[in-house]
C-alpha cells in the first residue's frame, strides 16, 4: 500500500513538473526568435529568446556578467551594479527597472553563476537573492524568478538562448504582462548585438 501511495505521489509531482504548454513563437525579427509558454502554477508566462551572434564565447560571458554595464542593454534597466564577486564564476548583481508612470518600478538582486557544460557549451544561471539588500521605498523587490543564458558554439557563430520566468508582484495586470512579454527579450537581444559589435572594435 505504501509503495502504491509513493508511486502515485511521484506520478502526480512528475505530471506537474511537465505540465507547461508548448513554446509559441511570438517574435521573429532580425534573426531573433522569441517564444512564450504558459507555466504551471503561475498566471505569468515564461519566455525564451534565441539568436546567433558572431563573437566569441569569452566575450559573451564577459558582457553578460559585466554587472556595471547591464543597464546599457537590458530592457528597462536604468541601474545595475556588482555587489560582490564571490568566486571566479559567481557574481551577486543588483538591477533596477524603470517601467514608466503606468507601472511601479521594480528591482532585484540575483546570483549569476557561470557553469561550463562541455567544451562547446556554457550555461549562466540566474537565481534570486531578495534579502541580500534592504528593499528601497520607490520600487517593488522582485523575489520570485529564475532563468538562464545558454551559450552554444556552432559552425555559424554562438547560439545564445535566454530563458526566464518571474513573478512581478504588486499590481500589474496579468493580461498586459503576457501580451507584452516578448517585447523585453527582443529589445535586450537587439541591444546585446550592438554592445558586442562595439566591443569587437576595441
Amino acid at each position: 500500500m505504501k509503495k502504491t501511495i509513493v508511486f502515485l505521489l511521484f506520478s502526480f509531482i512528475t505530471s506537474l513538473s511537465f505540465s507547461q504548454t508548448s513554446w509559441e513563437l511570438k517574435k521573429d525579427v532580425e534573426g531573433i526568435q522569441v517564444y512564450t509558454r504558459e507555466i504551471n502554477g503561475s498566471s505569468i508566462n515564461e519566455f525564451r529568446a534565441v539568436a546567433v551572434y558572431q563573437t566569441t564565447m569569452n566575450e559573451l560571458v564577459r558582457v553578460i556578467t559585466d554587472a556595471q554595464n547591464l543597464k546599457r542593454w537590458n530592457y528597462k534597466t536604468i541601474k545595475s551594479k556588482l555587489l560582490k564577486k564571490t568566486s571566479n564564476n559567481k557574481f551577486i548583481v543588483y538591477m533596477y527597472n524603470d517601467f514608466g508612470w503606468l507601472v511601479k518600478d521594480r528591482d532585484h538582486v540575483s546570483e549569476i553563476t557561470v557553469v561550463p557544460v562541455n567544451e562547446t557549451t556554457i550555461k549562466i544561471t540566474i537565481n534570486p537573492l531578495p534579502k541580500y539588500l534592504p528593499e528601497v521605498a520607490n520600487a517593488i523587490r522582485i523575489k520570485e524568478f529564475s532563468g538562464f543564458w545558454l551559450l552554444e558554439k556552432q559552425a555559424n557563430g554562438i547560439r545564445v538562448t535566454q530563458q526566464m520566468h518571474g513573478e512581478p508582484r504588486g499590481y500589474v495586470p496579468t493580461i498586459l504582462v503576457n501580451a507584452t512579454l516578448a517585447k523585453a527579450p527582443l529589445y535586450t537581444f537587439k541591444q546585446l548585438k550592438k554592445v558586442l559589435k562595439t566591443s569587437s572594435k576595441h
